[in-house]
């Protein structure tokens, strides 16, 4: 479990422990009151965390590739000066590349993705 967890799995017990111990020291009347405010407040806070958490950026990758040199490729060799992704990448911005040349082999100045 990594470390950020378990500081919210401990922060969330002990707001507990002291919400509780807060709600012991009332009436049941005024207890009840209390905790259905803090109720819808805390359904309130879930909704919003499960909002955010849905339009968070997924595990997907941003490429950018911008102001690159120029490069020369022989023998068939492959002259890169653009951006080759795996098929997993995300969004790929290509900008400026350098020239790329190649002696019997492949040149690439823009985007390639690769599978």
């Amino acid at each position: 479990m990594r470390y950020d967890r378990r500081i919210v799995l401990v922060t969330t017990a002990l707001v507990l422990a002291a919400f509780a111990g807060a709600l012991s020291l009332l009436s049941w009347d005024r207890a009840n009151q209390v905790a259905g405010v803090v109720s819808a407040l805390a359904g309130v806070a879930a909704l919003g965390v499960g909002v955010c958490a849905l339009l968070a950026p997924s595990g997907r990758t941003f490429v950018q590739v911008a102001r690159t040199g120029r490069a020369t490729a022989t023998r068939g060799g492959d002259a890169n000066t653009g951006a080759v992704t795996s098929s997993s990448a995300g969004a790929v911005s290509i900008g400026e590349t350098g020239d790329a040349r190649a002696d019997g082999g492949s040149a690439n100045t823009g985007y390639r993705r690769q599978e």
